[in-house]
C-alpha cells in the first residue's frame, strides 16, 4: 500500500532531507525507523529536498508498505524510534498514482528575521538578526516584483540536472510585527537556494543597497551575482504543500 506523512522536524541537526553517505539527514533517519520496525528497506518520497538547516512544519513524504499496522499504530510505533526533533504528524493510506513531489500543486516557504541591534537569545535558532536601521516598505514594494512566471536561475544554486529554471510564484509577501519579520513565498517550485536569494534580495532593498527599480532588470538579466546573498538556512521553514 502506498502512505502519504506529514512530517515536521527541525532541521538544525542534519545534513538537509536527502540520504547522504556518512552524514545524518531527515530521510535517513525516517528509513532507519521503518526498517526498525518493519525490516524493509523502504524508500521515502518528499514533496522536496530541504537544504541542511532547514526546517519544514509541514513536509509531505510518500512511500509503499507492506503491512497490517493501522495507520495511528504505524505513526507511533515510527514516532518512537525517531529523535526528538523530528516527528511524523499525519499518515493516511493513498491512491498508487499519488506522488509527494509530483502531485503538488503549491509550496510555501517563510523566512524569519528580527530587526534590532540586540541579539535575542529566545529567537537566535529561528530568526534572522537583521538591523533595525530597513525601509521596510521598500521591502513590501520589493515582493511584488518576485511574484509571477520568471526564469530564476539568477536566483538560485546552479544544478546541471535541473531541465529548466522557469517556476511561478503565486504570493510573495512580508509581515511585521513589532521587530519580527517574516517572509512568506508562495509557489509551484523552487530552485536551490532560490527562496533564501529572493529574500536576501529583499533585505538588500530595505538597506538601500539594491534600487527597486533595478529589480526587473536584475530577474531578467539571469546573473546570479546582482542578486541579495543567500541567507542562512536555519531561518527558514517550509510551511505547507497544496494538493
Amino acid at each position: 500500500m502506498r502512505i502519504k506523512a506529514v512530517i515536521e522536524y527541525d532541521g538544525g541537526n542534519y545534513a538537509g532531507w536527502q540520504e547522504q553517505f556518512g552524514k545524518s539527514t531527515i530521510q535517513g533517519e525516517l528509513q532507519r525507523a521503518l526498517l526498525d520496525l518493519t525490516g524493509q528497506n523502504i524508500i521515502l518520497h518528499a514533496s522536496g529536498r530541504t537544504d541542511a538547516g532547514v526546517s519544514a512544519k509541514n513536509q509531505v513524504v510518500h512511500f509503499d508498505i507492506d503491512t497490517n499496522l493501522k495507520m495511528y499504530n504505524l505513526m507511533m510505533a515510527l514516532n518512537m524510534r525517531l529523535p526528538d526533533d523530528i516527528r511524523i504528524k499525519k499518515m493516511e493510506q493513498v491512491s498508487a498514482d499519488f506522488h509527494a513531489r509530483y502531485s503538488a500543486k503549491k509550496k510555501i516557504y517563510t523566512y524569519r528575521m528580527y530587526a534590532s541591534s540586540i541579539e535575542s537569545p529566545l529567537r537566535r535558532k529561528t530568526h534572522l538578526q537583521v538591523w533595525p536601521n530597513l525601509d521596510f516598505n521598500l521591502m513590501q514594494e520589493a515582493c511584488r516584483y518576485f511574484v509571477g512566471t520568471h526564469d530564476f536561475i539568477g536566483f538560485s544554486h546552479q544544478n546541471p540536472q535541473i531541465v529548466s529554471t522557469i517556476r511561478t510564484i503565486y504570493s510573495c509577501e512580508m509581515l511585521k510585527r513589532d521587530d519580527d519579520i517574516i517572509i512568506k513565498i508562495c509557489g509551484n517550485g523552487f530552485l536551490h537556494n532560490m527562496v533564501r536569494i529572493i529574500c536576501g534580495t529583499i533585505l538588500k532593498v530595505g538597506q538601500r543597497k539594491i534600487k527597486l527599480s533595478d529589480l526587473p532588470d536584475i530577474i531578467n538579466s539571469k546573473d546570479r551575482k546582482r542578486a541579495g546573498q543567500t541567507l542562512p538556512a536555519f531561518a527558514l521553514t517550509l510551511e505547507n504543500i497544496e494538493y
